[in-house]
């Protein structure tokens, strides 16, 4: 299976996960599910995920490989799976699930695979999460200007703890407590609550 093929039937998986939760924008442990995809390398694993977060069809709130992977599909990803991807694996998987879905036994890594593979994503680690920061910034916007419940003075309000959040990661030092009021006003807002959650980690980990 070529990594873009593995990319889309993660992505496809995922779809199907965020329609059977509570709200589409929930993130998901990708080590929980990968393994009945028959996903099992995690150097593969890895470069399907880059291989969709770079084109913004998913949103990650963390990227250890041993302490998991949350995910979410996007706005952007949604729609590239309803269209059938690109390399038919998605029709290919629709026609007859089952047959993607396995119980693979899992392989042991040495202690020096996992220190290597735990320093590359060290080492990458904060290009994926200001990207990924990027992507939930985007997606956030999209959810308030679609949703009515909120007024229009709230939502320009929001926009602007939007607007705050863009400048604060572009700096060098960013202020921890400008941050938590404004994650803390997007976060009384249900619709977009999981997203938040998501920058929330993100920025915890990787920018604070």
């Amino acid at each position: 299976m070529t990594t873009e093929e593995m990319a889309e039937l993660f992505l496809a998986h995922l779809y199907e996960l965020a329609h059977q939760a509570p709200h589409p924008n929930f993130l998901f442990s990708v080590n929980d599910f990968i393994p009945k995809l028959g996903m099992i390398e995690r150097e593969e694993v890895q470069k399907a995920i880059d291989y969709l977060g770079d084109r913004g069809l998913v949103i990650l709130a963390s990227f250890d490989m041993f302490g998991g992977i949350s995910a979410g599909i996007t706005i952007e990803g949604s729609v590239f799976v309803e269209k059938g991807g690109e390399t038919g694996v998605i029709e290919r998987c629709r026609k007859n699930p089952p047959a993607w879905v396995r119980t693979p036994v899992l392989p042991s890594s040495s202690p020096r695979d996992q220190e290597r593979t735990e320093m590359v994503n060290e080492e990458r680690g904060p290009d994926f999460a200001r990207r990924a920061v990027e992507a939930i910034l985007e997606d956030i916007e999209d959810m308030l200007d679609r949703d009515d419940t909120v007024t229009a003075d709230a939502k320009k309000d929001l926009l602007s703890d939007l607007a705050t959040i863009k400048i604060q990661m572009e700096r060098n030092v960013r202020s921890r407590q400008v941050l938590d009021v404004v994650l803390g006003n997007l976060s009384s807002i249900s619709s977009i609550v999981p997203l938040v959650t998501g920058l929330k980690h993100i920025i915890e980990i990787y920018f604070r």
